[in-house]
């Protein structure tokens, strides 16, 4: 009963109890905000949320990463959380800027900490992923903040665009850190790092001795992939049949079959939100592809 008592006083006041419960409190308190993310969302406006509940989930877990900085649990569930409020909290370019340039700083400042368990950041940084992932396959979290890393820089390069962040590397950065996540476990949080991988070879331009390697091939069979290990996920469908639509019209009915068995199927009310803008683009990508 103490300990419940200290997480409603964290949430409610924010105070001095947290301290004393230490990281553990506060990442309890973020929770319990995050598990409320879908609270007070405008009724006319599916897809968005209200920037209350996600930013006091935020602030706990600033606030426990304070309390304990090698707390890893604490680390992603920051980055989720900034995830959520630059996509479905911002209005506008300007506060998406804002929200995944922090995002890409809680990035690496968590990957800091995690290097710091297999030899340092600079000698992680110069191994392949494969290797880099079999020095960290030890450490659970891992693959989590690899591919929240990778989410973080890629909306970060998109927010302020995708030709100026290509030519500074952000591309290669994101292709990077979603190999590092595949390699330790691809199926995290509905194959979020092969959905990754697959939306960079779909959005990356293609720019000599920058991105040559980008691959709209490589674009279907990642988000292929990503949809046969987490059919559960609608971003999996939605993106793979927009790769579809781009790159491969001949195979049109294919595309809006996925689409159409996605808005067809009851939607997960666990996730809300999420699942209201992704259903959002579902319909968009189907508008236009009966043009």
């Amino acid at each position: 009963m103490r300990f419940a008592a200290a997480i409603l006083t964290c949430a409610l006041l924010a105070g001095p109890v947290c301290a004393q419960e230490g990281a553990a409190g506060w990442i309890a308190a973020g929770d319990q905000a995050w598990a409320r993310r879908a609270e007070g969302a405008p009724a006319d406006d599916p897809g968005h949320a209200a920037p209350g509940p996600v930013g006091q989930a935020i602030a706990a877990y600033r606030k426990a990463i304070e309390a304990a900085p090698d707390d890893l649990e604490a680390r992603w569930k920051l980055l989720r959380s900034l995830y959520f409020e630059g996509e479905f909290v911002a209005r506008g370019n300007d506060e998406r800027q804002k929200v995944f340039d922090q995002g890409r700083q809680a990035a690496e400042a968590a990957l800091d900490r995690l290097a710091s368990r297999a030899g340092g950041r600079a000698a992680l940084d110069d191994l392949d992923p494969a290797e880099r992932a079999r020095r960290l396959a030890d450490v659970p979290e891992a693959a989590r903040l690899y591919s929240l890393a990778a989410a973080h820089w890629g909306l970060w390069g998109d927010a302020f665009g995708r030709w100026a962040a290509a030519r500074q590397g952000v591309a290669g950065k994101v292709r990077d850190y979603a190999l590092t996540a595949i390699a330790l476990n691809g199926t995290v949080d509905g194959a979020a790092p092969h959905r990754i991988l697959g939306r960079l070879h779909t959005l990356a331009p293609r720019i000599p001795f920058f991105t040559g390697w980008v691959d709209r091939d490589k674009a279907v069979e990642e988000l292929r992939l990503a949809v046969r290990m987490a059919p559960e996920e609608p971003l999996n469908h939605v993106y793979l049949a927009d790769a579809i639509l781009q790159f491969h019209p001949e195979r049109r009915a294919e595309a809006v079959a996925e689409l159409q068995a996605l808005l067809d199927r009851p939607p997960n009310p666990e996730n809300p939100i999420e699942e209201a803008s992704a259903r959002r683009q579902a319909r968009e990508l189907l508008e236009q592809a009966s043009r």
